[in-house]
């Protein structure tokens, strides 16, 4: 096997190869003048590839199709460390596209299999019929193991994935609960535990713009000693990173499955086992 990387996954493909041992194919990738895209596998010796690809944006998804299309002989597992698209999950309005649906049998009309890391609901899981799902949550819990923090969920339905860092870093966790005191106030608060002078660590899945772990800061700041966050993804889309700063948090932490500054853990020793396991 060998992998192919894409462009938005350019650090995680090397990660991933030096721990598997397969090598990186010699590839050519440009976008011409008009905006279309341009793939060449110029290394075919092998029988089987895997390509590695985040889907942070449709140019994402268009370079992911060609390299599976160029591969169209050959046996080709798709590697997508973030499965964008996988929000829209169901049909919320009459006439929607499900995006996650179309993306899922696009992929699996060429890919043997699709390798995702912590795909974003159950809904957007039962779209694939070929899909083997990492759980990063571990990398997280690995991470703070030891550290006098508590986790928190920013809702009740991140809970469950947080429960699982939690039980690997050994710490307490618990989720957040709005209360409404009013017509016009929402007060937030840990359901069970108690905040006063603690180190807080606001874990979720997937950060795009910040407004959920923000929220939560700032019904925590005046009470916690210190205020991380923590996720898989780090989309953070347009200012988000300076927007969690702005709100008190001092440090954000993610894995590499969107490579982002602050994509400080790798998940790529997990997605390296997988693929071993399948040669």
């Amino acid at each position: 096997m060998k992998l192919i990387s894409g462009p938005s996954s350019p650090l995680i493909s090397k990660r991933i190869s030096e721990i598997s041992g397969f090598g990186l194919a010699k590839t050519t990738y440009r976008k011409f003048p008009d905006g279309e895209l341009y793939f060449r596998l110029e290394d075919q010796s092998e029988e089987r590839y895997a390509v590695i690809n985040s889907l942070n944006s449709s140019d994402d998804l268009v370079f992911l199709l060609l390299a599976l299309d160029a591969l169209s002989d050959k046996d080709v597992v798709a590697v997508v460390p973030y499965m964008g698209y996988a929000r829209q999950d169901k049909a919320f309005l009459e006439g929607e596209a499900v995006s996650i649906r179309a993306v899922a049998r696009m992929l699996e009309s060429y890919a043997s299999k699709v390798i995702t890391v912590n795909i974003h609901s159950e809904d957007a899981k039962r779209h694939f019929r070929k899909l083997v799902e990492i759980d990063a949550m571990k990398v997280i819990g690995e991470h703070y193991k030891g550290k006098d923090i508590i986790m928190l969920s920013p809702d009740k339905g991140s809970f469950e994935r947080v429960k699982r860092a939690a039980k690997i870093a050994g710490c307490d966790f618990d989720y957040l609960e709005k209360r409404r005191i009013d017509a016009e106030n929402v007060e937030i608060f840990p359901k069970n535990l108690e905040v006063e002078n603690k180190n807080i660590v606001l874990v979720d899945d997937i950060i795009s713009t910040g407004g959920t772990i923000i929220t939560a800061a700032s019904h925590l700041y005046e009470r916690a000693n210190n205020i991380e966050t923590a996720c898989i993804h780090a989309v953070l889309a347009g200012n988000a990173l300076n927007r969690l700063y702005s709100s008190g948090i001092s440090r954000v932490v993610a894995t590499d499955t969107v490579e982002r500054q602050v994509s400080i853990l790798t998940v790529s020793r997990l997605i390296g086992e997988v693929l071993l396991s399948e040669v």
